[in-house]
Protein backbone atom coordinates (compact mmCIF):
# COMPACT_ATOMS: atom_id res chain seq x y z
CA UNK A 1 0.00 0.00 0.00
CA UNK A 2 1.36 3.44 -0.91
CA UNK A 3 2.34 5.69 1.94
CA UNK A 4 -0.21 8.37 2.79
CA UNK A 5 0.64 12.03 2.82
CA UNK A 6 -0.04 14.57 5.56
CA UNK A 7 -3.35 16.41 5.31
CA UNK A 8 -1.71 19.80 5.77
CA UNK A 9 1.73 21.10 4.95
CA UNK A 10 2.50 24.68 5.84
CA UNK A 11 5.18 27.11 6.85
CA UNK A 12 4.29 28.17 10.37
CA UNK A 13 5.08 31.84 11.01
CA UNK A 14 4.93 32.36 14.74
CA UNK A 15 6.24 34.86 17.25
CA UNK A 16 6.63 33.45 20.77
CA UNK A 17 6.71 35.60 23.90
CA UNK A 18 7.03 34.68 27.58
CA UNK A 19 5.37 36.33 30.56
CA UNK A 20 5.38 36.03 34.32
CA UNK A 21 2.35 33.96 35.51
CA UNK A 22 1.51 36.86 37.84
CA UNK A 23 0.81 38.95 34.73
CA UNK A 24 -1.84 36.57 33.35
CA UNK A 25 -4.86 38.57 34.50
CA UNK A 26 -3.37 41.78 33.12
CA UNK A 27 -2.74 40.07 29.79
CA UNK A 28 -6.25 38.61 29.53
CA UNK A 29 -7.78 41.98 30.40
CA UNK A 30 -5.81 43.82 27.73
CA UNK A 31 -8.22 45.82 25.50
CA UNK A 32 -7.08 43.91 22.41
CA UNK A 33 -7.99 40.55 23.96
CA UNK A 34 -11.17 41.83 25.58
CA UNK A 35 -12.35 43.09 22.19
CA UNK A 36 -11.88 39.60 20.74
CA UNK A 37 -13.07 37.57 23.74
CA UNK A 38 -16.51 36.83 22.30
CA UNK A 39 -14.95 34.64 19.60
CA UNK A 40 -12.23 33.16 21.83
CA UNK A 41 -11.86 29.44 22.43
CA UNK A 42 -10.42 27.54 25.38
CA UNK A 43 -8.89 24.06 25.10
CA UNK A 44 -6.65 21.88 27.20
CA UNK A 45 -4.49 19.95 24.73
CA UNK A 46 -2.21 17.13 25.86
CA UNK A 47 0.79 16.37 23.65
CA UNK A 48 3.17 13.43 23.58
CA UNK A 49 6.57 14.08 22.00
CA UNK A 50 8.34 11.13 20.44
CA UNK A 51 11.98 10.42 19.66
CA UNK A 52 14.52 7.62 19.88
CA UNK A 53 16.44 6.89 23.06
CA UNK A 54 19.44 8.78 21.68
CA UNK A 55 17.33 11.66 20.30
CA UNK A 56 18.00 10.99 16.61
CA UNK A 57 15.16 13.26 15.48
CA UNK A 58 16.10 16.12 17.76
CA UNK A 59 19.71 16.03 16.55
CA UNK A 60 18.42 16.46 12.99
CA UNK A 61 16.20 19.40 13.90
CA UNK A 62 12.93 17.47 13.55
CA UNK A 63 10.22 17.16 16.21
CA UNK A 64 7.37 14.67 16.29
CA UNK A 65 4.31 14.87 18.49
CA UNK A 66 0.75 13.60 18.78
CA UNK A 67 -1.68 16.01 20.40
CA UNK A 68 -5.06 15.20 21.94
CA UNK A 69 -7.14 18.26 21.04
CA UNK A 70 -10.41 17.37 22.76
CA UNK A 71 -12.11 16.38 19.53
CA UNK A 72 -9.53 13.93 18.24
CA UNK A 73 -5.78 13.46 17.73
CA UNK A 74 -3.39 15.30 15.45
CA UNK A 75 0.12 14.12 14.55
CA UNK A 76 2.49 17.00 13.84
CA UNK A 77 5.99 17.03 12.39
CA UNK A 78 7.96 20.27 12.72
CA UNK A 79 11.35 21.32 11.46
CA UNK A 80 13.46 24.43 11.02
CA UNK A 81 16.38 25.04 8.68
CA UNK A 82 18.50 25.84 11.70
CA UNK A 83 18.26 26.70 15.38
CA UNK A 84 18.35 30.34 14.38
CA UNK A 85 15.14 30.01 12.36
CA UNK A 86 12.99 31.18 15.25
CA UNK A 87 10.10 32.79 13.33
CA UNK A 88 9.41 30.31 10.52
CA UNK A 89 9.16 26.53 10.80
CA UNK A 90 7.86 23.91 8.42
CA UNK A 91 4.93 21.96 9.76
CA UNK A 92 3.06 18.87 8.57
CA UNK A 93 -0.18 17.75 10.22
CA UNK A 94 -2.24 14.58 9.98
CA UNK A 95 -5.32 13.51 11.93
CA UNK A 96 -4.80 10.10 13.53
CA UNK A 97 -7.27 7.81 15.35
CA UNK A 98 -5.36 7.55 18.66
CA UNK A 99 -2.26 8.88 20.38
CA UNK A 100 -0.25 6.20 18.54
CA UNK A 101 2.05 7.26 15.70
CA UNK A 102 1.13 6.93 12.02
CA UNK A 103 4.53 6.85 10.36
CA UNK A 104 3.02 6.19 6.94
CA UNK A 105 1.77 9.78 7.07
CA UNK A 106 5.35 11.01 7.29
CA UNK A 107 5.93 10.59 3.55
CA UNK A 108 7.13 13.83 1.91
CA UNK A 109 7.96 15.41 5.27
CA UNK A 110 11.25 16.26 6.98
CA UNK A 111 10.83 13.12 9.07
CA UNK A 112 10.76 10.68 6.15
CA UNK A 113 14.56 10.57 5.45
CA UNK A 114 15.22 9.80 9.12
CA UNK A 115 12.91 6.80 9.37
CA UNK A 116 15.41 3.96 9.11
CA UNK A 117 14.27 0.59 10.45
CA UNK A 118 16.34 1.25 13.59
CA UNK A 119 14.71 4.64 14.19
CA UNK A 120 11.22 3.26 13.60
CA UNK A 121 11.82 0.50 16.13
CA UNK A 122 13.22 2.86 18.75
CA UNK A 123 10.65 5.69 18.62
CA UNK A 124 9.11 6.16 22.06
CA UNK A 125 7.34 8.82 24.15
CA UNK A 126 9.95 11.19 25.60
CA UNK A 127 7.92 13.85 27.42
CA UNK A 128 4.47 15.46 27.59
CA UNK A 129 3.02 18.95 27.55
CA UNK A 130 -0.25 19.74 29.26
CA UNK A 131 -1.60 23.27 29.26
CA UNK A 132 -4.70 25.44 29.09
CA UNK A 133 -4.83 27.36 25.81
CA UNK A 134 -7.07 30.32 25.16
CA UNK A 135 -7.08 31.47 21.53
CA UNK A 136 -8.26 34.71 19.98
CA UNK A 137 -8.67 35.67 16.33
CA UNK A 138 -7.15 39.10 15.74
CA UNK A 139 -7.54 41.03 12.50
CA UNK A 140 -5.15 43.83 11.64
CA UNK A 141 -5.74 45.52 8.28
CA UNK A 142 -5.32 42.67 5.79
CA UNK A 143 -3.63 40.31 8.29
CA UNK A 144 -5.16 37.54 10.37
CA UNK A 145 -3.39 36.46 13.56
CA UNK A 146 -4.20 33.68 15.99
CA UNK A 147 -3.22 34.76 19.47
CA UNK A 148 -2.82 31.90 21.96
CA UNK A 149 -2.22 32.22 25.70
CA UNK A 150 -0.74 29.00 27.11
CA UNK A 151 -0.52 28.15 30.82
CA UNK A 152 0.59 24.72 32.00
CA UNK A 153 3.67 22.55 32.21
CA UNK A 154 6.06 20.22 30.45
CA UNK A 155 6.57 16.88 32.20
CA UNK A 156 9.20 14.18 31.82
CA UNK A 157 8.68 11.50 34.46
CA UNK A 158 8.79 13.28 37.81
CA UNK A 159 10.42 16.38 36.33
CA UNK A 160 8.35 19.39 35.31
CA UNK A 161 8.85 22.89 33.89
CA UNK A 162 6.20 25.63 33.70
CA UNK A 163 4.68 27.07 30.53
CA UNK A 164 3.58 30.72 30.45
CA UNK A 165 3.65 31.72 26.81
CA UNK A 166 1.94 33.96 24.33
CA UNK A 167 2.04 32.77 20.74
CA UNK A 168 1.18 34.97 17.78
CA UNK A 169 0.71 32.91 14.62
CA UNK A 170 0.26 34.61 11.27
CA UNK A 171 -2.62 32.93 9.44
CA UNK A 172 -2.71 35.40 6.55
CA UNK A 173 -1.10 38.69 5.68
CA UNK A 174 2.16 40.43 6.54
CA UNK A 175 4.74 39.50 9.22
CA UNK A 176 4.84 43.15 10.22
CA UNK A 177 1.45 42.68 11.82
CA UNK A 178 2.92 40.15 14.28
CA UNK A 179 5.51 42.59 15.58
CA UNK A 180 3.06 45.48 15.61
CA UNK A 181 0.67 43.46 17.78
CA UNK A 182 3.49 42.26 20.04
CA UNK A 183 4.70 45.81 20.62
CA UNK A 184 1.18 47.00 21.44
CA UNK A 185 0.67 44.22 23.97
CA UNK A 186 4.11 44.79 25.48
CA UNK A 187 3.28 48.42 26.25
CA UNK A 188 1.15 47.31 29.22
CA UNK A 189 2.29 43.71 29.96
CA UNK A 190 5.97 42.72 30.40
CA UNK A 191 6.60 40.32 27.50
CA UNK A 192 9.97 38.78 26.62
CA UNK A 193 10.93 37.36 23.24
CA UNK A 194 11.33 33.57 23.38
CA UNK A 195 13.15 31.52 20.75
CA UNK A 196 12.91 28.01 22.20
CA UNK A 197 9.99 25.80 21.29
CA UNK A 198 8.15 23.62 23.78
CA UNK A 199 9.94 20.68 22.19
CA UNK A 200 13.37 22.18 22.85
CA UNK A 201 12.41 22.95 26.44
CA UNK A 202 11.15 19.39 26.89
CA UNK A 203 14.46 17.92 25.80
CA UNK A 204 16.29 20.31 28.11
CA UNK A 205 14.13 18.99 30.94
CA UNK A 206 15.18 15.45 30.05
CA UNK A 207 18.80 16.61 30.10
CA UNK A 208 18.39 18.37 33.48
CA UNK A 209 19.48 21.51 31.68
CA UNK A 210 16.64 24.00 32.08
CA UNK A 211 17.97 27.55 31.62
CA UNK A 212 21.08 26.06 30.10
CA UNK A 213 24.08 28.03 28.86
CA UNK A 214 24.22 27.91 25.08
CA UNK A 215 27.19 28.69 22.86
CA UNK A 216 26.91 29.95 19.31
CA UNK A 217 25.83 27.37 16.78
CA UNK A 218 27.30 26.94 13.30
CA UNK A 219 26.14 29.53 10.77
CA UNK A 220 25.36 28.28 7.27
CA UNK A 221 25.82 31.16 4.84
CA UNK A 222 26.10 29.64 1.37
CA UNK A 223 27.49 31.40 -1.70
CA UNK A 224 24.10 31.47 -3.45
CA UNK A 225 22.46 33.49 -0.67
CA UNK A 226 21.68 37.15 -1.11
CA UNK A 227 23.08 39.76 1.27
CA UNK A 228 19.70 39.91 3.02
CA UNK A 229 19.53 36.14 3.48
CA UNK A 230 23.12 36.04 4.72
CA UNK A 231 22.58 38.81 7.26
CA UNK A 232 19.38 37.25 8.58
CA UNK A 233 21.12 33.89 8.97
CA UNK A 234 23.96 35.52 10.93
CA UNK A 235 21.74 37.83 12.98
CA UNK A 236 19.25 35.11 13.95
CA UNK A 237 22.09 33.00 15.32
CA UNK A 238 23.35 35.95 17.39
CA UNK A 239 19.86 36.84 18.60
CA UNK A 240 19.30 33.28 19.75
CA UNK A 241 22.59 33.29 21.67
CA UNK A 242 21.57 36.48 23.47
CA UNK A 243 18.01 35.40 24.29
CA UNK A 244 18.68 31.80 25.31
CA UNK A 245 21.41 32.78 27.79
CA UNK A 246 19.50 35.60 29.47
CA UNK A 247 17.54 33.39 31.95
CA UNK A 248 20.72 31.71 33.23
CA UNK A 249 22.41 35.11 33.42
CA UNK A 250 19.66 36.28 35.77
CA UNK A 251 20.85 33.49 38.06
CA UNK A 252 24.31 35.13 38.18
CA UNK A 253 25.93 32.41 36.09
CA UNK A 254 29.20 33.83 34.84
CA UNK A 255 29.33 31.71 31.68
CA UNK A 256 25.80 32.77 30.72
CA UNK A 257 26.74 36.43 31.04
CA UNK A 258 29.82 35.75 28.92
CA UNK A 259 27.72 34.09 26.20
CA UNK A 260 25.25 36.99 26.10
CA UNK A 261 28.19 39.32 25.57
CA UNK A 262 29.62 37.05 22.86
CA UNK A 263 26.23 37.10 21.11
CA UNK A 264 26.23 40.89 21.26
CA UNK A 265 29.77 41.11 19.88
CA UNK A 266 28.99 38.67 17.07
CA UNK A 267 25.92 40.66 16.11
CA UNK A 268 27.78 43.96 16.16
CA UNK A 269 30.46 42.36 13.98
CA UNK A 270 27.80 41.12 11.56
CA UNK A 271 26.29 44.61 11.30
CA UNK A 272 29.75 46.09 10.70
CA UNK A 273 30.55 43.50 8.01
CA UNK A 274 27.33 44.15 6.09
CA UNK A 275 26.86 47.78 7.08
CA UNK A 276 25.61 49.09 3.73
CA UNK A 277 23.39 46.05 3.20
CA UNK A 278 21.49 46.83 6.42
CA UNK A 279 21.65 50.61 6.17
CA UNK A 280 18.32 52.19 7.11
CA UNK A 281 17.04 54.73 9.62
CA UNK A 282 16.72 52.07 12.32
CA UNK A 283 20.27 50.76 12.17
CA UNK A 284 21.81 53.39 14.47
CA UNK A 285 19.12 53.04 17.19
CA UNK A 286 19.64 49.28 17.05
CA UNK A 287 23.41 49.74 17.44
CA UNK A 288 22.84 52.17 20.31
CA UNK A 289 20.73 49.57 22.13
CA UNK A 290 23.39 46.90 21.61
CA UNK A 291 26.06 49.23 22.99
CA UNK A 292 23.88 50.02 26.00
CA UNK A 293 23.37 46.32 26.81
CA UNK A 294 27.08 45.59 26.40
CA UNK A 295 27.92 48.53 28.66
CA UNK A 296 25.59 47.31 31.40
CA UNK A 297 27.08 43.80 31.32
CA UNK A 298 30.75 44.74 30.89
CA UNK A 299 31.70 45.56 34.51
CA UNK A 300 30.37 42.22 35.80
CA UNK A 301 32.44 40.35 33.22
CA UNK A 302 35.55 42.35 34.18
CA UNK A 303 35.10 41.26 37.80
CA UNK A 304 34.69 37.62 36.72
CA UNK A 305 37.95 37.72 34.75
CA UNK A 306 39.77 39.39 37.65
CA UNK A 307 38.49 36.76 40.08
CA UNK A 308 39.56 33.87 37.86
CA UNK A 309 42.96 35.27 36.86
CA UNK A 310 44.11 36.94 40.08
CA UNK A 311 41.98 36.61 43.16
CA UNK A 312 41.25 32.89 43.27
CA UNK A 313 44.86 31.83 42.49
CA UNK A 314 46.11 34.18 45.26
CA UNK A 315 43.61 32.82 47.78
CA UNK A 316 44.57 29.27 46.90
CA UNK A 317 48.24 30.09 47.39
CA UNK A 318 47.66 31.98 50.66
CA UNK A 319 44.60 30.40 52.33
CA UNK A 320 45.28 31.92 55.78
CA UNK A 321 46.07 35.47 54.70
CA UNK A 322 43.67 37.72 56.65
CA UNK A 323 44.50 40.82 54.63
CA UNK A 324 43.79 38.95 51.41
CA UNK A 325 40.47 37.73 52.77
CA UNK A 326 39.48 41.29 53.66
CA UNK A 327 40.28 42.35 50.10
CA UNK A 328 38.29 39.40 48.81
CA UNK A 329 35.20 40.46 50.78
CA UNK A 330 35.49 43.99 49.43
CA UNK A 331 35.94 42.66 45.90
CA UNK A 332 32.90 40.37 46.17
CA UNK A 333 30.73 43.29 47.29
CA UNK A 334 31.80 45.23 44.21
CA UNK A 335 31.23 42.20 41.98
CA UNK A 336 27.75 41.67 43.44
CA UNK A 337 26.89 45.30 42.68
CA UNK A 338 28.10 44.86 39.08
CA UNK A 339 25.99 41.70 38.68
CA UNK A 340 22.96 43.45 40.19
CA UNK A 341 23.38 46.16 37.56
CA UNK A 342 23.63 43.59 34.75
CA UNK A 343 20.64 41.58 35.98
CA UNK A 344 18.55 44.72 36.41
CA UNK A 345 19.40 45.68 32.85
CA UNK A 346 18.25 42.39 31.25
CA UNK A 347 15.14 42.42 33.42
CA UNK A 348 14.19 45.94 32.37
CA UNK A 349 11.53 47.11 29.99
CA UNK A 350 14.23 48.78 27.91
CA UNK A 351 15.98 45.45 27.38
CA UNK A 352 12.75 43.62 26.50
CA UNK A 353 11.83 46.36 24.05
CA UNK A 354 15.32 46.43 22.56
CA UNK A 355 15.28 42.68 21.92
CA UNK A 356 11.82 42.81 20.34
CA UNK A 357 12.87 45.77 18.17
CA UNK A 358 16.01 43.87 17.18
CA UNK A 359 14.02 40.81 16.16
CA UNK A 360 11.66 42.98 14.12
CA UNK A 361 14.57 44.77 12.45
CA UNK A 362 16.17 41.45 11.51
CA UNK A 363 12.95 40.02 10.08
CA UNK A 364 11.10 43.00 8.58
CA UNK A 365 13.64 45.84 8.58
CA UNK A 366 13.37 48.45 5.85
CA UNK A 367 17.00 47.74 4.97
CA UNK A 368 15.65 44.80 2.95
CA UNK A 369 14.71 47.32 0.26
CA UNK A 370 18.37 48.25 -0.37
CA UNK A 371 19.72 47.22 -3.74
CA UNK A 372 22.75 45.55 -2.13
CA UNK A 373 20.47 43.33 -0.04
CA UNK A 374 19.58 41.40 -3.18
CA UNK A 375 23.15 40.85 -4.43
CA UNK A 376 24.84 37.43 -3.97
CA UNK A 377 26.92 37.32 -0.82
CA UNK A 378 30.01 35.52 -2.19
CA UNK A 379 31.88 38.50 -3.64
CA UNK A 380 30.91 40.73 -0.71
CA UNK A 381 32.12 38.15 1.81
CA UNK A 382 35.49 37.81 0.05
CA UNK A 383 35.89 41.58 -0.06
CA UNK A 384 35.16 42.05 3.66
CA UNK A 385 37.43 39.18 4.67
CA UNK A 386 40.26 40.62 2.57
CA UNK A 387 39.78 44.09 4.05
CA UNK A 388 39.95 42.84 7.63
CA UNK A 389 42.93 40.62 6.87
CA UNK A 390 44.89 43.51 5.34
CA UNK A 391 44.30 45.72 8.39
CA UNK A 392 45.44 43.04 10.82
CA UNK A 393 48.55 42.24 8.79
CA UNK A 394 49.45 45.95 8.59
CA UNK A 395 48.97 46.70 12.30
CA UNK A 396 50.37 43.39 13.48
CA UNK A 397 53.78 43.99 11.91
CA UNK A 398 54.50 46.62 14.55
CA UNK A 399 52.69 44.89 17.38
CA UNK A 400 55.45 45.49 19.92
CA UNK A 401 55.34 49.23 19.26
CA UNK A 402 51.59 49.56 19.82
CA UNK A 403 50.29 51.14 23.00
CA UNK A 404 47.50 49.56 25.08
CA UNK A 405 44.72 51.34 23.20
CA UNK A 406 46.13 50.35 19.79
CA UNK A 407 46.59 46.74 20.90
CA UNK A 408 42.96 46.72 22.05
CA UNK A 409 41.85 47.95 18.62
CA UNK A 410 43.92 45.24 16.94
CA UNK A 411 42.27 42.69 19.21
CA UNK A 412 38.84 43.92 18.15
CA UNK A 413 39.83 43.60 14.47
CA UNK A 414 41.13 40.06 15.08
CA UNK A 415 37.87 39.21 16.81
CA UNK A 416 35.84 40.60 13.91
CA UNK A 417 37.85 38.62 11.38
CA UNK A 418 37.42 35.52 13.51
CA UNK A 419 33.64 36.00 13.60
CA UNK A 420 33.57 36.76 9.87
CA UNK A 421 35.58 33.60 9.21
CA UNK A 422 33.03 31.59 11.21
CA UNK A 423 30.09 33.32 9.52
CA UNK A 424 31.40 32.63 6.01
CA UNK A 425 32.82 29.14 6.56
CA UNK A 426 30.15 27.53 4.35
CA UNK A 427 30.43 30.28 1.73
CA UNK A 428 33.78 28.96 0.52
CA UNK A 429 33.68 25.15 0.69
CA UNK A 430 36.39 22.68 -0.27
CA UNK A 431 39.24 20.80 1.41
CA UNK A 432 41.93 23.38 0.67
CA UNK A 433 39.71 26.22 1.83
CA UNK A 434 38.75 24.31 4.97
CA UNK A 435 42.39 23.60 5.83
CA UNK A 436 43.41 27.24 5.43
CA UNK A 437 40.38 28.45 7.36
CA UNK A 438 41.13 26.22 10.35
CA UNK A 439 44.77 27.37 10.47
CA UNK A 440 43.71 31.01 10.23
CA UNK A 441 41.09 30.58 12.94
CA UNK A 442 43.56 28.91 15.29
CA UNK A 443 46.05 31.77 14.82
CA UNK A 444 43.35 34.42 15.23
CA UNK A 445 42.13 32.81 18.43
CA UNK A 446 45.69 32.85 19.79
CA UNK A 447 46.14 36.51 18.82
CA UNK A 448 42.84 37.33 20.45
CA UNK A 449 43.70 35.38 23.62
CA UNK A 450 47.14 37.00 23.99
CA UNK A 451 45.86 40.51 23.32
CA UNK A 452 42.88 39.81 25.55
CA UNK A 453 45.19 38.84 28.37
CA UNK A 454 47.06 42.12 27.89
CA UNK A 455 43.78 43.98 28.03
CA UNK A 456 42.80 42.05 31.17
CA UNK A 457 46.03 43.17 32.83
CA UNK A 458 45.09 46.79 32.09
CA UNK A 459 41.58 46.25 33.48
CA UNK A 460 42.99 44.44 36.50
CA UNK A 461 45.24 47.40 37.28
CA UNK A 462 42.25 49.72 37.03
CA UNK A 463 40.15 47.52 39.32
CA UNK A 464 42.90 47.36 41.91
CA UNK A 465 43.39 51.13 41.70
CA UNK A 466 39.71 51.72 42.51
CA UNK A 467 39.65 49.39 45.54
CA UNK A 468 40.50 50.89 48.91
CA UNK A 469 41.36 47.51 50.44
CA UNK A 470 43.13 45.99 47.44
CA UNK A 471 46.62 47.43 47.79
CA UNK A 472 47.97 44.01 48.79
CA UNK A 473 46.90 42.68 45.38
CA UNK A 474 49.33 44.94 43.56
CA UNK A 475 52.01 42.95 41.78
CA UNK A 476 53.75 45.22 39.27
CA UNK A 477 56.61 42.83 38.77
CA UNK A 478 54.28 39.94 38.04
CA UNK A 479 52.22 42.11 35.69
CA UNK A 480 55.33 43.22 33.79
CA UNK A 481 56.52 39.64 33.38
CA UNK A 482 53.11 38.49 32.18
CA UNK A 483 52.86 41.41 29.76
CA UNK A 484 56.18 40.45 28.21
CA UNK A 485 55.16 36.80 27.92
CA UNK A 486 51.78 37.63 26.42
CA UNK A 487 53.33 40.04 23.93
CA UNK A 488 55.63 37.27 22.68
CA UNK A 489 52.64 34.94 22.35
CA UNK A 490 50.78 37.57 20.31
CA UNK A 491 53.79 38.06 18.01
CA UNK A 492 54.16 34.31 17.41
CA UNK A 493 50.43 33.97 16.70
CA UNK A 494 50.60 36.91 14.29
CA UNK A 495 53.49 35.29 12.38
CA UNK A 496 51.42 32.12 11.98
CA UNK A 497 48.41 34.13 10.85
CA UNK A 498 50.41 36.12 8.28
CA UNK A 499 51.74 32.91 6.67
CA UNK A 500 48.28 31.40 6.07
CA UNK A 501 46.85 32.11 2.63
CA UNK A 502 43.32 33.45 2.34
CA UNK A 503 40.84 30.57 2.59
CA UNK A 504 38.33 32.40 0.36
CA UNK A 505 40.87 32.33 -2.51
CA UNK A 506 41.62 28.59 -2.39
Amino acid sequence: MAASKPEREAKEIELKLEFDPAELSGLLSHPILEAAVAASKTREPISIYYDTGDDALRKSGVYLRVRATGDGYVQTIKSARSEGEFLERHEWEQRVPTHALDLDAAADTALAPLLTPEVRADLQPRFHTRFRRKTYEIRRDASEIELAVDQGEITAGIKAAPISELELELKAGDKRALFSLARELAETVPLSLAVKTKAERGFELLDDADHTVEKAGAVQVTADMTGAEAFRTIARSCLRQIVTNTPAMRGSRAEALHQVRVGLRRLRAGIALLGDVVADQDREPIKDNLRWIAGELGPARDFDVFAADVLEPLRAAHPDNAVLEAAHRDFMERRAAAYARAIDAVGSGRFRGAVLDLAAWIEIGRWDENALAGHPIGARAASELSRLRRKIKKKGRALRDLNAVERHRLRIRAKRLRYATEFFAATFPGKKSDKRRKKSLAALEDIQDALGALNDIAIRKALIATGEKDTQLRAPGADSAEEAARLKEAERAYERFAKVKAFWKA
